[in-house]
């Protein structure tokens, strides 16, 4: 099952592009996908969502996208530790809190299990879900833990990150 988080992804402000590719990759691995609804942003609905997925829905695999920044508004990666307190979540990056709009002191990813559901939160945007799917596919024929998936997919992200902020400081 995939699920986007955002307000902006509910309201129809940003297209939802990375449930459609996320669908694309794992149907192409072998996996039946299930798209499920945009979660807004709240800790408590998003981990009941996932339970609700883990739980009754027979799910061996949930992927989320966005929600795991430093703002107020990104709970993604603490509803899923609501699920699994064990869960890996590797930083993407650091922040200084109070700088911006920063309330987390930086950027995670989560990987988790919850019954016999793994679950992978991943950010939200496009490029950052694209270039994680193969890691994403890689790790899961692999078998490999949620510990080493994570920080597969977390090192992949920090390059990403550091191409970007290079290109920016150009």
């Amino acid at each position: 099952m995939v699920f986007s988080t955002g307000a902006e992804v509910a309201r129809g402000q940003i297209e939802d592009t990375n449930t459609p590719a996320i669908a694309q990759q794992l149907s192409a691995a072998g996996y039946k996908v299930t798209q499920g609804e945009t979660l807004k942003d709240d800790r408590f609905f998003i981990a009941a969502k996932l339970r609700e997925a883990a739980e009754y829905g027979g799910y061996a695999l949930i992927v989320t996208t966005g929600g795991v920044g430093a703002e107020d508004k990104d709970h993604t990666v603490e509803a899923v530790k609501d699920l699994d307190s064990e869960a890996a979540t590797p930083y993407i990056c650091h922040f200084k809190i109070g700088t911006g709009r920063h309330v987390k002191d930086g950027i995670k990813i989560a990987v988790a299990r919850s019954n016999d559901t793994l679950m992978v939160a991943l950010p939200g945007p496009n490029d950052e879900v694209m270039a994680s799917l193969s890691i994403l596919v890689e790790g899961l024929k692999a078998g490999l833990d949620k510990h080493l998936l994570a920080e597969n997919l977390a090192a992949n992200l920090r390059e990403i990150l550091r191409e970007k902020t290079t290109h920016r400081h150009l």
